[in-house]
């Protein structure tokens, strides 16, 4: 019970209370009052009747005696009224009912008046000619008590209607502040800082509220800090200090996870970008000049690839860039390579540079497995190439027959995911998410890893067909293909296992699969105890605001949401405060060699503890060795995801 029900409920008591003295006072008194009344009526009575029938008595006149009883016993409130000799018998009574009119009997029965009796002798000369017997009736006394407790109840309900109205709108207003200090304490819960611009007058409340200011200002500054201080460490370790980009460090992290991913393999272009003669405009420029050069052509790659999903860059050396795109086939490459280079020449423009020749890209294809020097030493070798072609050129690494790996094109994507969406034809597989510490043998849940049948009917892995998927504008339809296959297996199946569905950055985009899934999901509540949402962090940052209302929808039908690849990119920390997701996957790139990192336990330990401080679940992605897992587990984190715990299996094979 809330405290207002609860002071209104006293309240309340208070007045039934006073009401209820009231009346045992006010009726005790009348009827003591009454008592003495009718002592006193019954012994005038028969005192003064004594004296007035006492000369007829003398002549033995009973017919006269008994006219003035009669007299004096319609006239009167009285029971009953005796004339009795002195051996005793009745020479005149007179008697009535003693019941009062309109008196509930209960009420008689509780505020019981005795009929008060007196006695006078009756004279004849100086002789006892007998007796005279008064019996007063309380009917009427009854009647007036009865009068005024029912006037009392009334003019007490109506003062205390009053009253109680007007203390229960005092009282509510009194609690205003209580009720807003409430608001204010869920919100810090759910990680809103709000602060009550309005102090009530009260001095204990003004107390309360301005305690509970400066906790959600200090809890909001907490936050803010140990935001700043994870992503200051983030960038010391990861990030290039002149161009914004990711260092080598950063590019290698990423690469080892992209290429050792054997759970989810992909395939996609790596481009190396490198400035011609770069010592030379430093000698010529200064260093502050070719900072300038390097964070100008920062710009143009990042606007650039800003265009592609899954795509990264990092300054590798003086002069040189790397950039990644996944799910990339080689058209998409050298279209990517020539807008390059068709945008080096802006530096010209900007009168950064004073020759035409600017720099070159080489572009090497790769597909799983593969391994990073292989790989950088393919990209080199086609920089090399372009540099020896003429001014900003790019050249793509075309390996030996006998050593080309088969990567197809648009085209061959655009009809195989259309076959596939044709179809309805979509294989579903999950690997499980393990808790740690005391729920170490517990399964969190089952991420679904969604997958398409080549020609020969083998899986072919989300992470080398979306990527295209998003290109060509069908993510979201695969995404629809892939929860309905889902959705159908909870409604059918026996076990009670949570799973995990990850929406692309498309499907985000989509209105109308919003609005599917949602209404599929309204049909369905009870599956929101088996299934959860997840979404990439690139695609939540492109598409910030359709997420932070899908994650509200869902919130109100009680799913559970996360971010999926979380700490991939270099984005801020602070929308995590907004988002009001309830775990996220912190990216595998962070993950390998933990155990031997002290730079990448510290940054793992700092974001835990951010998430943690607004109750968000972590969970680390591909976990691969025991050392891994003993790290991540000493440094707090709630669940682990990778081959250590769980490979990949078939979940279920489904028609749309």
């Amino acid at each position: 019970m809330t405290l207002y029900k609860q002071i209104s409920a006293g309240i309340v008591l208070l007045f039934i209370i006073c009401f209820a003295g009231t009346v045992y006072i006010s009726t005790g008194n009348l009827k003591h009052f009454l008592s003495i009344q009718l002592d006193a009526h019954a012994q005038d009575t028969a005192t003064s009747l004594g004296l007035s029938i006492s000369p007829h008595m003398q002549s033995n006149d009973l017919p006269v005696v008994e006219t003035m009883i009669s007299a004096i016993f319609n006239r009167g409130n009285y029971q009953r009224i005796a004339l009795l000799s002195n051996s005793g018998e009745t020479l005149v009574e007179k008697t009535a009912s003693g019941a009062a009119n309109n008196v509930p009997q209960w009420f008689v029965n509780a505020v019981s008046l005795h009929a008060p009796a007196a006695e006078a002798m009756v004279m004849a000369g100086w002789k006892q000619a007998g007796s005279i017997h008064v019996t007063s009736n309380p009917g009427n006394a009854h009647r007036e008590l009865w009068t005024n407790t029912i006037d009392t109840f009334w003019l007490f309900l109506a003062c205390a209607a009053v009253l109680v109205v007007i203390g229960l709108l005092t009282l509510r207003m009194l609690l205003e502040p209580l009720r807003r200090v409430e608001l204010q304490a869920s919100a810090i819960c759910d990680s809103n800082y709000e602060v009550q611009d309005t102090l009530p007058r009260t001095r204990e409340l003004r107390r309360v509220v301005m305690a509970m200011n400066r906790l959600s200002e200090k809890v909001g500054t907490f936050f803010s800090e140990q935001s700043a201080l994870t992503e200051k460490l983030r960038e010391q370790a990861y990030r290039d200090t002149v161009t914004g980009l990711g260092n080598r460090r950063y590019f290698d992290r990423q690469m080892a996870a992209l290429l050792s991913r054997s759970d989810n393999p992909t395939q996609g272009a790596l481009l190396l970008l490198e400035l011609h003669d770069f010592a030379g405009v430093n000698d010529r420029a200064g260093f502050a000049g070719g900072d300038a050069i390097l964070e100008r052509m920062a710009e143009l790659i990042t606007l650039r690839i800003s265009e592609f999903d899954n795509c990264f860059a990092a300054r590798l050396s003086g002069a040189g860039f790397g950039i990644v795109a996944t799910g990339l086939a080689p058209g998409g490459a050298e279209e990517l390579a020539a807008s390059l280079c068709r945008d080096m020449m802006q530096l010209r423009a900007d009168g950064l540079v004073e020759i035409n020749e600017i720099g070159h890209v080489g572009v090497s294809m790769w597909q799983y497995p593969c391994t990073l020097p292989e790989l950088l030493a393919e990209a080199d070798v086609a920089l090399r190439a372009a540099q020896a072609c003429g001014y900003n050129t790019w050249q793509r690494f075309v390996p030996p027959a006998a050593n080309q790996s088969k990567i197809y094109g648009a085209e061959h994507w655009r009809m195989r995911l259309r076959e596939v969406l044709d179809a309805g034809h979509i294989m579903l597989e999950s690997q499980p998410v393990y808790g740690t510490g005391s729920l170490a043998k517990s399964v969190m849940q089952h991420e679904v890893l969604c997958r398409i049948p080549d020609i020969r009917g083998n899986g072919i892995a989300a992470s080398i067909f979306m990527p295209m998927a998003e290109r060509l504008g069908l993510s979201s339809r695969l995404d629809k293909l892939t929860a309905n296959a889902l959705l159908e297996h909870l409604r059918h199946s026996n076990d009670r296992l949570v799973y995990a569905l990850n929406l692309s950055a498309g499907a985000l985009h989509d209105a109308v699969f919003i609005q599917w899934l949602c209404g599929q999901l309204e049909q369905s509540p009870s599956l929101s105890a088996r299934l959860q949402i997840e979404f990439s962090e690139n695609a939540v940052h492109t598409n910030m605001q359709n997420v932070r209302n899908l994650v509200q929808r869902l919130a109100d039908m009680d799913f559970r949401c996360g971010i999926d690849h979380f700490g991939r990119g270099f984005f801020s920390f602070g929308y995590l405060r907004t988002l009001k997701v309830h775990y996220v996957k912190i990216d595998g790139s962070y993950t390998q060699d933990i155990d031997t990192d002290e730079d990448n336990r510290f940054f793992f330990r700092a974001l835990t503890e951010t998430a943690h401080s607004i109750d968000m679940e972590v969970i680390a992605q591909s976990v691969e060795t025991p050392a891994e897992r003993k790290t991540l587990e000493s440094l707090d984190v709630d669940g682990i995801q990778g081959y250590l715990t769980g490979k990949p299996a078939p979940l279920v094979q489904a028609a749309s």
